[in-house]
């Protein structure tokens, strides 16, 4: 009897590790991708992206009208603990903004493959409705500190940060 032991937990590691694997087979990758359609600016612009996650910092990607930039990932494998969550700023030249999305919730996931259509109003997900901004911070010229955007500013106008 004391010789099974060691097979029963060398068999119970080994189940364990081939669930874990299986598990990580189902739960599909993710692919986000975010495409420039700010074109109702007077001049089309260049779509400044900067994407995050808790983990990961994408870094900034400069898109013209028509580009676009994907990324991809697995989300959490058990998300009762933990949701993946990325979101990102958005800004053009001329404009002192950053508008901010989220572009993939693991706790609201509607896509694996999420197309984001980038206006000056928010961003269409594939085939639903348009959503607007879910914030938009004032930034100054350098884009060291950034200000909420509480203080009556137009979002179309021309903006100058608030004097403290």
């Amino acid at each position: 009897m004391a010789a099974s032991n060691p097979i029963i937990l060398k068999f119970s590691i080994l189940l364990v590790i081939l669930l874990i694997i299986e598990v990580r087979a189902i739960d599909p990758t993710v692919t986000v991708t975010i495409i420039n359609k700010v074109v109702e600016l007077p001049n089309p612009q260049s779509l400044i992206v900067h994407c995050k996650s808790k983990d990961n910092d994408l870094g900034n990607h400069v898109l013209r009208v028509g580009e676009s930039y994907s990324f991809s990932f697995r989300p959490v494998i058990f998300p009762i603990t933990k949701n993946t969550l990325f979101y990102c700023s958005f800004s053009w030249p001329l404009k002192p903004r950053l508008h901010y999305l989220d572009v993939y919730d693991e706790s609201n996931a509607k896509c694996t493959d999420c197309t984001w259509k980038i206006n000056i109003d928010g961003g269409c997900l594939n085939n639903y409705p348009c959503v607007h901004w879910k914030s938009v911070e004032l930034m100054d010229a350098y884009n060291t500190s950034k200000w909420p955007e509480t203080r009556g500013f137009v979002e179309r106008g021309d903006a100058q940060p608030p004097t403290l």
